[in-house]
This record gives C-alpha cells, structure tokens and sequence, in this order.
C-alpha cells in the first residue's frame, strides 16, 4: 500500500467539521453500499441525517467519551473516524471504533490505515487493551482491510435496524500491539 500523500494530516474534529464530515461520510456511504444494501434503504441515508448523527457525536453525553479524528488535506476532510469505550455490551477495558470512513476519490491511498491506527493507539493511551468494531457482513472490501491489518472475527454478528431495514453486520476485535504495520 502506498504511503499516504504527505500534505494528508490528521487531527481531532470539531463541531464546526460537520458539515463537512457529513458530506464525505454521505458520498462514502452511497460509494460503497449502494451495491450491497436495498435500494430502498440508501434512500434513506440523507445529508441531512448524516449531519444530525455527526452533531450528537459532538454532543454530551457522547462528547464526553467519544473521540473523532479526521484526515485533511489543508481544509479538505478526506476521511473521518470516530472511537471511544466499547458500547455493546459496556467493557471498561475495551475501546470501539464507531465509525471509519473515507472519502470515494481518496480510497486505497493510506487513509484509512492512518485513522485506524491513530484510533488504536488513543485507545491504548485510554488503557483499552481490547477494541472492537461492527462492519456490513456484505463489505468484503473493509473485512478485507480488518483482516490485513490482524482484526480477527468476535464470532457475533447482528440484523442492526437501520430506519426499519435489518442491516447484517459483524463484529471484529483485536488485542492492542497486534496490529499488523
């Protein structure tokens, strides 16, 4: 995998990001699961929703565990990810990554290693040693990219009601210091 561009830098998101987060996060949602979802369903993915999700992320009690790092190319928000303590069940030794997500023009450039792995090691500075994250049983592409970098499968999987549509996921889990470099 190629190194990602040096002018690409990462750093915590803001409220004022949103807007922004939104529209890469809409436009990588309709890139990549319009093939695996009902058509019926991404016509409910809205910028609009997607705006409403990121603002809760910025807002307590969310804010006040949940981290959001982005990756920027000066302004431009090409990737986003979002992390904090594991949700489902509650672990306070487990982190989660909630959400990672690249743009559709900055795919397979190293953006996603590089969100991923910022995520892992201020997860570990949490003492999380354990992290966990769901993913669209149908996306071979980022089971793919788990798997390559030593997520392992949990064995758990779930139909996840998505405005009214069961959604198959899965979940991973890797141990912290066995992520592959």
């Amino acid at each position: 995998m190629p190194a990602p561009d040096p002018r690409v830098t990462l750093r915590l998101a803001t409220r004022s990001d949103v807007p922004a987060i939104a529209a890469m996060h809409l436009a990588s949602w309709r890139a990549t699961y319009t093939a695996i979802t009902p058509p019926e369903f991404m016509s409910t993915i809205t910028l609009e929703g997607r705006v409403k999700r990121w603002e809760a992320a910025f807002t307590p009690p969310a804010s006040e565990t949940t981290e959001t790092t982005v990756a920027v190319d000066g302004q431009r928000i090409l990737g986003v990810c979002s992390f904090g303590p594991r949700r489902e069940p509650p672990d306070p030794g487990a982190g989660e990554i909630y959400s990672l997500h690249v743009g559709p023009g900055s795919l397979r450039a190293g953006i996603g290693r590089m969100l991923l792995d910022n995520a892992l090691v201020r997860l570990g500075a949490r003492g999380l040693t354990t992290v966990f994250l769901w993913v669209l049983r149908d996306n071979a592409n980022a089971r793919g990219f788990y798997e390559a970098r030593g997520w392992s499968l949990t064995g758990e999987d779930r139909a996840d009601d998505r405005s009214g549509f069961p959604i198959a996921e899965v979940r991973y889990a890797i141990q912290q210091g066995t992520a592959n470099g």
